[in-house]
C-alpha cells in the first residue's frame, strides 16, 4: 500500500466521502480543514442566499470581498457552509446602520490582512510537523491535531488584536472637531508622515532571486513594526518601502532614527491627511514621499512643518540640508537632516 492509498484508507474511516477527497487538492489537510469550520457542507447559490439572508448580489460582493471563490455555476453545490455563515455576518452590521461600501471596505482589508496570517500560520505549522520520511498519512495526523488545539486559540487572538488597533486608532486618529469647523476636509486631521525605502532595491532586483529580494523587503517591514510603537503606526508596505505614522512627531523621528542605516533613505512631513481603509492620503503622505526621494542614504530627512511640531527640541541634533523643489509642490520645502543627540 503506497503513501496515498493509506492516506485514503484513513480518511475514509474518519468519517471523510470519497467526494470530499476527490475533490480536495491536498487530502492531507482534510483534517486540519474540519478542524476550523469546514464539516464538508457545500451549498448552492439559492442555499446560500437562504442561509445568508443576503441577496444573490450582496453574496457575491461580500464573498469577493472575504477572498471566498465567485459563485460561478448557481446550480452547483460549491459554497463551503462555514464560508457563507462568515460572510452573512455582514448582514449584522447592515442592519446596524453601516453602508454596504463601509463593510465591504472592513471586509476587503481584513480578509487581506488575515490571509497573510494564515499562510505564516500554515508554515508554521507545517515546519512543526513534517519531520524527514514523514508519510502522508503521519502528515495528515499530526498537522489535523496542531490544528485542532490551535484553532479554538485563534478567534479569541484575533478578537484581542482588532479591539488593540481599535484603541490606538481611536487614541491616535480621532477627527478634531476644530479641523471640521474651519472647513477642512471631513476626517482631516494633520500628523507625520515617514516613509522609508531600501538604497539600490532596483539593481538588488538584477543580482538576488525574487524569494531574495521578498526577504529583503520582508526585514524592512519587520523592523519597523518593531520601532512603530504607539503613537506611531506601521500603516503598510509598498514594494521597497515602508510608511509609518504619528499625531506625535518626536515620536516619529525617534523611531525612524531607531530604523535608519546606511541601507536605508527615510522622509519625514507633517499636514493634513485622511485616513480610509487602514490607509492614509494627503498632501503630508505625498510630500513625505517627495522628501525620502531626495535623502541620501543612511540620512532622515525631515520637512520644515515637521521640525517646527516638535516639542523636544534638544532631543535631536540638526543640520540644514537646503530648500528643495519638489514635484507637485508649489513652494520650494526647506528640509533638514535629522540625527539623535549625543549622550
Amino acid at each position: 500500500m503506497d503513501d496515498r492509498e493509506e492516506l485514503i484508507r484513513w480518511l475514509l474511516e474518519e468519517g471523510f466521502t470519497r467526494e470530499e477527497i476527490e475533490r480536495s487538492v491536498t487530502p492531507i489537510y482534510l483534517p486540519a480543514a474540519r478542524a476550523v469550520g469546514d464539516d464538508g457542507t457545500r451549498l448552492t447559490a439559492d442555499e446560500a442566499v437562504t442561509r445568508s439572508g443576503l441577496s444573490i448580489d450582496q453574496l457575491k460582493a461580500f464573498a469577493r470581498a472575504a477572498g471566498i471563490p465567485a459563485l460561478d455555476d448557481p446550480a452547483a453545490p460549491s459554497q463551503i457552509a462555514a464560508d457563507v455563515d462568515v460572510v452573512a455576518r455582514a448582514k449584522e452590521f447592515l442592519e446596524l446602520g453601516l453602508s454596504e461600501e463601509q463593510v465591504l471596505a472592513v471586509t476587503r482589508v481584513m480578509s487581506h490582512g488575515l490571509s497573510q496570517t494564515a499562510e505564516v500560520m500554515r508554515q508554521a505549522v507545517l515546519d512543526a510537523v513534517l519531520r524527514p520520511g514523514t508519510t502522508e498519512l503521519q502528515l495528515a495526523q499530526s498537522y489535523g491535531a496542531v490544528v485542532e488545539l490551535l484553532a479554538p486559540k485563534i478567534g479569541p487572538l484575533v478578537h484581542d488584536l482588532l479591539l488593540v488597533q481599535l484603541r490606538h486608532s481611536l487614541e491616535t486618529e480621532a477627527i478634531n472637531a476644530s479641523e471640521r469647523a474651519a472647513g477642512r476636509l471631513p476626517g482631516a486631521r494633520d500628523v507625520g508622515v515617514a516613509f522609508a525605502d531600501i538604497v539600490g532595491f532596483t539593481q538588488l532586483g538584477e543580482t538576488l532571486e525574487p524569494a531574495q529580494l521578498e526577504e529583503v523587503a520582508q526585514q524592512l517591514a519587520d523592523r519597523a513594526r518593531t520601532v512603530a510603537q504607539a503613537p506611531v503606526r506601521f500603516i503598510k508596505t509598498i514594494g521597497d518601502a515602508v510608511m509609518l505614522v504619528s499625531p506625535n512627531v518626536d515620536a516619529l523621528v525617534e523611531s525612524m532614527l531607531a530604523l535608519s542605516d546606511e541601507q536605508l533613505r527615510i522622509g519625514i512631513a507633517y499636514g493634513p491627511a485622511v485616513s480610509r481603509a487602514g490607509d492614509w492620503f494627503g498632501a503630508s503622505v505625498n510630500l513625505a514621499s517627495r522628501v525620502t526621494a531626495v535623502a541620501r542614504p543612511g540620512s532622515v530627512l525631515v520637512a520644515e512643518a515637521a521640525r517646527g511640531q516638535l516639542a523636544e527640541r534638544g532631543v535631536f541634533r540638526w543640520s540644514f540640508a537646503g530648500p528643495h523643489r519638489m514635484k507637485n509642490v508649489r513652494d520650494e520645502v526647506n528640509l533638514f537632516r535629522a540625527r539623535a543627540s549625543k549622550l
